[in-house]
């Protein structure tokens, strides 16, 4: 009778144990360098989509409100170079211009977004977002929201128009 070699527990533990180990390290090394950029930058332009579409409501609820657009607003940041490369903390007092506080619009978080209101005559406007991510001074994301409103029976009615996502 032979006898044949017999492999030990501990060593078939060792042997798999470290292949999915090594597999598991690979795994977590591709989604590191690949999916949470990804959805680092994805989330970034999410902020700007989102807060394009709720400031046109805010300037549409204000423009109902008051039966008349609001004027241009000033941006936020007012300079940006406050939002290049980096996140903008904004203050009450960023968000205190009528067309901002008259819908109630602000932001709490850190903005990556320099943020405005375009009055573009009695019945139309566009509210915009752009974005520097990497600080170059080219501006990388745009996003646009039209407001299209109508008067009739002396009440001013506004709808959102076309959204554009201008993204470079």
């Amino acid at each position: 009778m032979t006898d044949y070699p017999v492999v030990a527990g501990k060593k078939l533990v060792f042997w798999f144990g470290g292949a999915g180990l090594v597999v598991l390290l690979a795994t977590v090394l591709v989604f590191r360098f690949y999916g949470w950029s990804r959805f680092v930058a994805n989330s970034r332009l999410m902020e700007g989509k989102n807060n394009t579409i709720y400031l046109a409501r805010s300037v549409m609820s204000c423009a109902e409100k008051e039966n008349t657009l609001p004027e241009t607003s000033p941006k936020v940041p007012a300079d940006g170079n406050l939002i290049a490369g980096k996140m903008y903390a904004s203050t009450g007092a960023d968000w205190s211009p009528h067309p901002y506080s008259c819908g109630d619009f602000s932001m709490n978080a850190p903005q990556a977004f320099q943020y405005e209101w375009v009055k573009k005559d009695d019945l139309n406007g566009t509210t915009r977002a752009q974005a520097d991510f990497n600080g170059d001074g080219i501006i990388e994301a745009t996003f646009e929201q039209e407001i299209i409103c109508t008067n009739s029976d002396g009440k001013l009615r506004c709808r959102p128009g076309g959204f554009k996502d201008l993204a470079q």
